[in-house]
């Protein structure tokens, strides 16, 4: 399932970088309002790094939650674009940052998750 989760993932990503999808502007969401009507759309929110975990079960990449006072969702960021940030740039995704994280929204499970489109960093004041 994994795997299968993967694949999707990388099409998906393929396919925002070739402009296939996405090609309106979201608005930018909170971790609240992320529901599971918005799945298989591009979705962009903005929150508080609340966990970071870097190669999540083995699978490589970064897994962060991001949250607000109410809610929180996933955001993966796949092996393959980990890999392109320099360690700097990975030093910055830590737990109380905040982010602006633009992706397809995906249910993996009981929760949803972002697959990684692209990212915007902003500290928290």
């Amino acid at each position: 399932m994994l795997k299968r989760a993967g694949l999707v993932a990388c099409f998906t990503i393929v396919f925002l970088f070739c402009g296939c999808i996405g090609q309106s502007q979201p608005d930018i969401l909170s971790p609240r309002q992320v529901d599971s009507s918005m799945v298989d759309e591009v979705v962009e929110v903005k929150g508080k790094i609340t966990l970071a975990v870097e190669n999540p079960g083995g699978l490589g990449g970064m897994y962060l939650r991001l949250g607000d006072n109410e809610g929180e969702v996933g955001v993966r960021i796949q092996d393959h674009i980990w890999k392109t940030f320099d360690e700097n740039k990975k030093a910055e995704f830590k737990k109380g940052r905040t982010v602006t994280a633009e992706g397809v929204l995906f249910r993996a499970g009981g929760e949803l998750v972002i697959i990684f489109g692209k990212y915007s960093l902003m500290y928290v004041q």
